[in-house]
């Protein structure tokens, strides 16, 4: 071999060499995204947290971040894993909008985003295809728009950039699982959401109904097609808890989908003296550290939780902002979490931080500074 083709060789050999380093080090940086967490373990130390700044670009653009709700703690989380991400970046500039549960705030949201000149957005749709309208209007003003926690309909690529978000239907199929196995295949339970008309507590609904199909003793006080509306509100879901232990005399297990609304329906049980029953739904501090506190007192009260998965907006912030900068995103956009905890399986594996607030969210790996920092519009 002659010296030309050995440099040429060596050449071709460190592209091969760096070319594989770049590789290796992307999927160091989002490791999770090779093998997406299927253990509360993998969950907590990933939750799409990278190091890569990548995605930041180098051309100046503004960043808006769109919550349809933007009231409580779940909205601030939200915020603060949008924000913090997209702060990386010293080129993006950003500022947040609050719908404040009111379809036509939300609609007007999206339409001050791009006449204040924002290259991205991302959004939580939480009224689903009603909003569809606004977000194709302003993909096709040339806005990069990223909806994430409630599916606004639509199509990838067209309508928006890419839907974020976990699989909720299959949540809705773990819930149900799991409480024919808590209750034995039969009792009555009540299933509590957001918003009448969510697209999460729909899609959460008709698969239960589906799991309860199979197991003739398994009730659904609420109905087959309506659930309580609690409006993610955990006075609500409490008012709402206390009129369901008036009305019936047997409710052997409760599934929310939000876990601070479990919290409310839980206090309305123990006003009213009733045993606490099992009870699932997404993950809150509060409901942890209640298990952990009574789990001996009434051991008949076991709990199920899947994340918040407020960490999602981690990945949104990144599609969004890498899609207004021409960088290519291949991270995973649709995810099935996990349960968190599961006191049938795993009752001592449960996460209560007593020093926190009861409607903290510990499986989204944020921390209370970071909220404090960038969990406001």
């Amino acid at each position: 071999m002659s010296r030309r083709q050995l440099v040429r060789w060596g050449m071709r050999r460190s592209a091969i060499v760096l070319i594989a380093l770049v590789v290796v080090s992307a999927a160091a940086v989002s490791a999770w995204a090779a093998g997406l967490p299927t253990t509360p373990a993998q969950e907590i130390k990933t939750t799409a947290i990278s190091t890569s700044k990548a995605f930041c670009g180098t051309k100046p653009i503004t960043l808006a971040v769109l919550d349809g709700y933007g009231i409580n703690t779940w909205s601030q989380e939200s915020y603060a894993a949008v924000r913090s991400e997209a702060a990386k970046c010293p080129n993006v500039k950003q500022f947040a909008l609050a719908g404040g549960g009111d379809l036509n705030k939300m609609i007007a949201d999206v339409n001050t985003a791009v006449t204040q000149g924002a290259n991205a957005i991302t959004i939580i749709p939480d009224f689903g295809q009603a909003e569809l309208a606004a977000i194709q209007a302003a993909t096709k003003a040339g806005v990069k728009v990223v909806p994430w926690g409630a599916n606004p309909s639509g199509k990838d690529g067209v309508d928006f950039v890419q839907y974020v978000d976990w699989n909720d239907p299959v949540a809705g199929t773990m819930w149900a699982n799991w409480m024919v196995k808590a209750l034995h295949g039969k009792g009555n339970v009540i299933f509590t959401g957001g918003p009448a008309g969510s697209p999460v507590g729909e899609g959460q609904l008709k698969n239960i109904v589906k799991v309860f199909a199979k197991y003739p003793g398994m009730h659904l006080l609420t109905g087959k097609t309506t659930y309580g509306v609690t409006n993610w509100d955990p006075a609500t879901a409490q008012k709402l808890g206390a009129a369901y232990v008036a009305k019936y005399k047997k409710i052997d297990g409760v599934i929310t989908n939000f876990g601070t609304d479990a919290l409310g329906i839980i206090r309305a049980f123990q006003a009213a003296g009733r045993k606490l029953v099992p009870t699932e739904g997404l993950d809150a501090n509060g409901l942890s550290c209640l298990y952990q506190k009574t789990r001996k007192s009434q051991p008949q009260f076991q709990i199920a939780t899947i994340s918040n998965r407020n960490w999602l907006g981690r990945i949104a912030a990144r599609k969004a902002i890498s899609a207004a900068e021409g960088i290519s995103n291949t991270e995973p956009a649709r995810i099935t979490l996990p349960f968190y905890e599961d006191t049938l399986t795993n009752p001592k594996k449960t996460f209560c931080n007593p020093k926190l607030s009861q409607d903290f969210y510990l499986s989204d790996n944020i921390s209370p500074a970071t909220v404090a920092k960038y969990g406001k519009p």
